[in-house]
C-alpha cells in the first residue's frame, strides 16, 4: 500500500471513525511485542533502530525537518543522540490508543513520562511526550513504521 493510500486512509478516518472492527488478541500482541523489540534497539545503534521503519518510512520531528527513509533516520538519531543537552530517564509509557484502520495499518498513540538531567549538571526535571506512530504490516508480515511524530506536552 503507498504511503499516499496510508495518509487517504488516516485522514478518513478521522473524518469518519470506522466501524469497530474487533482485532484479534495476536494482533494487538503482534503491535505490542514489535514495539518491544524495536524499543530495545535503540542501544543496538542508529542503523538498527532505523530497520523497524519502512524503506519510504518518515520520523517528523518537532522544529525540524522531516527525515525519510531508513538511512536519513539513521543519521538524524545519530546526529539527536549527540545534540541532546540532557539524559534522559524514563519512569513508563502509557498506550493512549492502538487503532487498527484495517489489517494492515495501525495508529498508535503513547505518552512517554519520565525525567531529564541536563549534561551539563544540575536539577533534573520532569518530562512527557505524546507520540503519534502509523505502523504498516510489510508484505513479509512484520510491522514496521511507516509515520512517526511527537510533541512535549510541558
Amino acid at each position: 500500500m503507498g504511503s499516499r493510500m496510508v495518509c487517504l486512509l488516516l485522514l478518513v478516518s478521522l473524518v469518519w471513525p470506522p466501524a469497530l472492527v474487533a482485532q484479534s488478541a495476536a494482533d494487538s500482541a503482534s503491535v505490542t511485542a514489535f514495539y518491544g523489540e524495536w524499543f530495545g534497539s535503540v542501544r543496538q545503534g542508529p542503523e538498527r533502530y532505523a530497520s523497524f521503519y519502512a524503506s519510504d518510512g518518515m520520523v517528523l520531528p518537532p522544529n525540524a525537518a522531516p527525515a525519510i527513509g531508513r538511512a536519513a533516520i539513521a543519521e538524524w538519531l545519530r546526529q539527536s543522540q549527540t545534540a541532546l543537552p540532557y539524559t534522559v530517564r524514563p519512569d513508563g509509557i502509557t498506550v493512549d490508543e492502538m487503532r487498527f484502520l484495517s489489517a494492515t495499518v495501525v495508529v498508535y498513540r503513547s505518552t512517554l513520562r519520565g525525567q531529564r538531567t541536563p549534561k551539563a549538571g544540575g536539577d533534573s526535571t520532569p518530562f512527557e511526550t505524546k507520540y503519534f506512530d502509523v505502523l504498516r504490516r510489510n508484505d513479509a508480515g512484520r510491522w514496521e513504521v511507516l509515520y512517526r511524530m511527537w510533541s512535549d506536552n510541558r
